[in-house]
């Protein structure tokens, strides 16, 4: 059964009914009440309940519960927002927007999943030990409250960050009308704070293992450490950012520029997967891919199946994978940085190509050769600097940072590098004068047009006046969505000078149909039809048998909720402030792994997966216990 949605047409605009937002915020206080309470009454000695939970976890973990449970409450949450979120995705694209926050099914898991990912950042601080010999040395002093992990502050900062893009979402929404896009600013919110959270909860695991005496990444073999999937539970959570970042492609309605593709593509799967293997040993990166590929293959089937929404398109970075493996086969821990930029380079290259043949056989939008002579070199160092920074964390979380020379400068270097990419990236032009003379010809009903249901379909033919923007573009195709479904069709020349559908194209019901063409730093988009919106006071473009209609920037059509009215000396200041909420997000990271990585001791280079030595050196456990005379409440 399809999810139950109101036609975009219908729907208002401009923010969420009150109704709404009295009751998810009054869900959110409610929650956090209960567990402040819970958190207050642990800190005395009390909450049975929890204590038990906390007694089996650290038998079967050998880790303090104050550690394990907010990290695994942590990890579910995180895994359930994204779930969430990739549901509502595919929602908006086949339907169009929502009535707010309650205004979908999908929405429920995400909101609960990014409610959990802050609570447990609130359960994480508030469990810290009291007494300082059962807590963290990592720890930070915090006036009147005592010491607490440098994990759980991440986790609590990533899943704050997250969910305050919620409410944030709507205000954005009544003050700018919606932005149907991905990367919405409030957007990033959710992809910053539940990146910097997911970081934050597997922290949160290495930390707890060293507080008690125990080395996550010693040179012991590895299903004999304690917490043997962290590193691959990162590197399969980078690689799952990495897709849904780019998800816009991966469902054919992107409205930026290619480019962000394999950039993303490469710059995630290099550095989740260099660090999974160099934190681990050898089978470390094909450990992350088994974590990630069966989660993303459930989801994109739940969604395409049982869900009855288009499902996306993903890559499977199995090359990738096997690459950083080759690299790392007979290197030492202590060599991550020259793993980090070979395997980067090797990504950056072969992935890259192998990323680029698997476009044409899944991808809804294949890469073509027009994207070459830019993406090229910029997949090459996106793969670089993803290398180097996972090398960077690599040496931080093993306490190695020492033996690379000048490593503040490597790694302010590399971040700069993938600020570089994502700025030329940005930049677009949107040329004036570009026109579309249009034709649709042997109009019909049919029964089912790309999942929409009975709409009217007609075969389209375009002239486009300007002929360099159709040679080797980067696409060229038409675009349906929002009409129950999704449609693309690319456009092939006959040579007569039109452009031609090889499908029919939906015209009917709520369907939104352009023709889009995209050229080195160009996009444009022309409406063959679109419906009118009495919601927005937007009278839409008809279907016309014979028409010639202007190309304008993806956006003008793509987002025509947005208000015309709104403060636009607010929107850049805003945009900026978020982008550097981000960065400070990555840089707590940084900061939060270097202070961890002090507690363990270097790695010897005859580690088990050094090339040099098929001996290992165990480094002896130490198994956490409570001081003697601790009473419950403080271990």
């Amino acid at each position: 059964m399809r999810t139950t949605f109101v036609p975009a047409a219908a729907t208002e605009v401009g923010g969420a009914p009150v109704r709404d937002i009295l009751i998810v915020g009054g869900s959110i206080s409610v929650l956090t009440i209960l567990t402040l309470a819970l958190v207050l009454s642990y800190r005395r000695g009390d909450a049975r309940g929890l204590r038990q939970v906390e007694g089996v976890v650290e038998r079967v973990l050998g880790i303090p519960g104050w550690a394990a449970i907010p990290s695994i409450a942590a990890i579910g949450s995180s895994l359930l927002a994204f779930a969430g979120g990739f549901w509502d995705i595919g929602v908006h694209i086949d339907i169009g927007r929502d009535e707010g926050p309650l205004g979908t099914v999908a929405h429920y898991p995400f909101m609960f999943g990014l409610i959990g990912l802050f609570l447990s950042g609130v359960l994480a601080v508030g469990m810290t030990p009291t007494d300082r010999s059962a807590s963290s040395a990592a720890g930070v002093e915090v006036p009147s409250f005592g010491r607490v992990s440098a994990a759980a502050l991440l986790l609590a900062a990533g899943g704050s960050f997250a969910l305050l893009g919620f409410p944030l979402d709507d205000l954005w929404h009544r003050l700018f009308g919606q932005d149907v896009t991905l990367w919405g600013p409030t957007h990033v919110m959710f992809f910053g704070g539940g990146l910097a959270g997911a970081f934050g909860a597997t922290l949160l695991l290495v930390e707890g293992a060293r507080a008690a005496g125990k080395e996550p990444f010693s040179g012991v073999g590895l299903w004999a450490r304690p917490l043997p999937l962290v590193a691959p539970i990162l590197g399969g959570m980078l690689l799952f950012i990495g897709t849904h970042a780019t998800d816009e492609f991966n469902w054919a309605v992107p409205q930026y520029r290619m480019i962000w593709q394999p950039i993303l593509l490469v710059f995630f799967s290099t550095a989740g997967l260099v660090a999974a293997r160099m934190l681990t040993a050898r089978g470390g990166a094909l450990l992350a891919l088994a974590i990630y590929l069966p989660i993303q293959v459930l989801l994109a089937t739940l969604i395409g199946g049982p869900l009855e929404r288009t499902p996306p398109a993903y890559p499977l970075f199995i090359v990738e994978a096997l690459l950083v493996e080759a690299v790392a086969f007979r290197a030492s821990p202590r060599q991550a940085l020259r793993v980090g930029v070979v395997a980067g380079a090797l990504v950056g290259t072969v992935g890259f190509w192998a990323e680029y043949g698997w476009s044409h056989i899944a991808m809804p939008l294949p890469w073509q050769p027009g994207l070459l002579p830019e993406a090229i070199p910029a997949a090459l160092l996106a793969g670089v600097t993803g290398g180097v920074l996972a090398a960077m964390l690599v040496h931080a979380l093993r306490g190695t940072l020492g033996i690379v020379p000048r490593p503040l400068a490597v790694s302010v270097l590399a971040a700069a590098g993938a600020v570089g990419l994502a700025a030329n990236a940005a930049i677009l032009d949107a040329p004036k004068g570009v026109t579309a003379a249009m034709e649709l010809s042997n109009v019909r009903e049919v029964s089912d047009a790309a999942g929409g249901g009975p709409t009217t379909v007609a075969d389209l033919a375009v002239r486009i006046n300007r002929a360099d923007l159709t040679e080797n573009p980067t696409w060229l195709y038409v675009l349906g969505w929002q009409g129950g479904g999704r449609f693309e069709n690319r456009l092939v020349d006959r040579g007569d000078g039109w452009l031609r559908s090889t499908a029919p194209v939906p015209i009917g019901g709520t369907w939104k149909t352009f023709v889009r063409v995209h050229k080195g730093r160009t996009t444009l988009a022309a409406p063959v039809r679109m419906p009118a919106d009495p919601a927005l006071d937007f009278a839409g473009f008809p279907a016309r048998a014979s028409i010639t209609r202007e190309f304008a920037r993806d956006t003008t059509f793509f987002q025509v909720e947005r208000r015309d009215d709104a403060p636009r000396w607010a929107w850049t200041p805003a945009s900026i402030l978020v982008l550097s909420l981000n960065i400070f997000l990555m840089v707590l990271v940084a900061v939060v792994a270097v202070r961890i990585g002090k507690l363990g001791a270097a790695i010897e280079d005859d580690d088990s997966s050094s090339a040099t030595s098929n001996q290992t050196t165990p480094v002896t456990s130490v198994r956490w216990e409570a001081p003697a005379g601790t009473p419950a409440g403080s271990r």
